[in-house]
């Protein structure tokens, strides 16, 4: 539905902790528990966690302010949300089968998950973006990434079969949503043996004029090292520019065939037209984010005039088809070097682009901390 600018403004603290099209950013540094009995279990607390174009543009759209990316965003420039980490409400229980992975080698893992005061299994989950939990494998270098999605086999535990390409410390984001509670997105870290590789370096990508452009290939859902897919151009333009802690940023994706022309039938990713993970260098931030709905014509360009009684935030029903553009807003609590992922779908492949972004020191960070720069939002 339709947002009128009243009841938006006065909403949206509460939108931005759980509308569809808001961002989760998850503070999980020390989150992980002490081993359980055995090396191969662990328990963790669960931190709180359009319209198409024909042709590329060569030129920021209008509107590309900081102040138009506020309104937009419908955050005041700089603003930056510090809240408060709620109660632990579930715990993770981690088990890897076998307990010490081998690099190119099939490993199964369980992930129960019990209610932190009881003990007792969650009996329940919601389905958000049409799964009941959605786990975030990663390197810790940021060099390597997958999005796959347990099985619920029943008292609240879950399983999935996966292969890690390389030696080397991992780490993992389950995010999922008890029924009828709040996100929760607890982590846990795994070691991969086999012959070891060099750390990746984090260095961030260049604009070529507006956009930061690169080329991908595509994959079948939940395997990343398929080779053979189709190749596809994806252009990233944040906004605004340069990236400030604490200030609302758009990251509007712009995907295109081989050749360049954008594409305007990309299919729905798991009832959306694509999703964002971005995390910090340190892997300490976790942000997760939506699409901005359609209510917003799904095209920077229009961004300048934009009447913010139009703004529709409400959950839609998956698209059957769109692009090239697809946007994302987000808030980046610290400054450093981030990593954003956005994947899409295009002939039932996944696209999955990567960009390092730089984000320098905003006004709302310059000589503070957040600690939880949000609590977790329901998909």
């Amino acid at each position: 539905m339709n947002i009128k600018l009243k009841y938006l403004l006065a909403a949206l603290p509460l939108a931005l902790a759980t509308g569809c099209s808001q961002p989760d950013a998850t503070d999980v540094a020390g989150s992980a528990a002490a081993p359980a009995q055995g090396s191969s279990a662990q328990a963790t607390s669960a931190q709180p966690a359009g319209a198409a174009s024909n042709a590329a543009s060569d030129q920021a759209p209008a509107g590309s302010s900081a102040q138009d990316a506020a309104r937009k965003s419908g955050q005041p420039l700089g603003s930056a949300r510090a809240m408060q980490a709620g109660a632990h409400r579930t715990r993770l229980a981690f088990i890897s089968e076998p307990s010490a992975p081998q690099a190119g080698q099939s490993v199964t893992w369980t992930l129960k998950i019990t209610d932190a005061k009881t003990g007792a299994p969650v009996s329940g989950f919601e389905t958000e973006m049409t799964k009941k939990m959605h786990l975030i494998v990663v390197k810790k270098d940021l060099s390597w990434f997958n999005h796959i999605h347990p099985q619920l086999k029943g008292d609240g535990t879950f399983v999935v079969t996966t292969t890690l390409p390389t030696a080397g410390d991992y780490k993992l984001y389950a995010d999922y949503t008890p029924q009828g509670q709040r996100q929760e997105v607890p982590q846990q870290e795994v070691t991969v043996g086999g012959a070891s590789t060099a750390a990746a370096q984090l260095v961030p990508d260049k604009m070529q004029g507006p956009w930061l452009l690169k080329t991908f290939t595509s994959h079948p859902e939940g395997n990343p090292e398929a080779r053979g897919g189709a190749a596809y151009q994806v252009a990233l333009m944040p906004m605004p520019m340069p990236l400030k802690a604490g200030q609302a940023t758009m990251l509007h994706f712009q995907i295109r065939d081989a050749k360049g022309k954008p594409l305007n039938d990309l299919q729905p990713y798991l009832g959306a037209l694509g999703h964002c993970v971005i995390l910090s260098q340190d892997t300490s931030k976790y942000l997760h984010s939506h699409p901005m709905s359609k209510g917003m014509e799904g095209d920077m360009s229009k961004m300048g005039g934009m009447d913010m009684g139009k703004m529709d935030m409400s959950h839609q029903a998956a698209p059957t088809s769109g692009g090239p553009d697809v946007m994302f807003h987000t808030n980046f609590p610290q400054p450093g070097l981030y990593k954003a992922w956005g994947q899409f779908k295009h002939r039932g492949q996944l696209i999955t682009s990567a960009f390092v972004l730089s984000v320098a020191p905003g006004a709302a960070s310059a000589g503070q901390q957040h600690d939880d720069e949000s609590q977790p939002h329901s998909h």
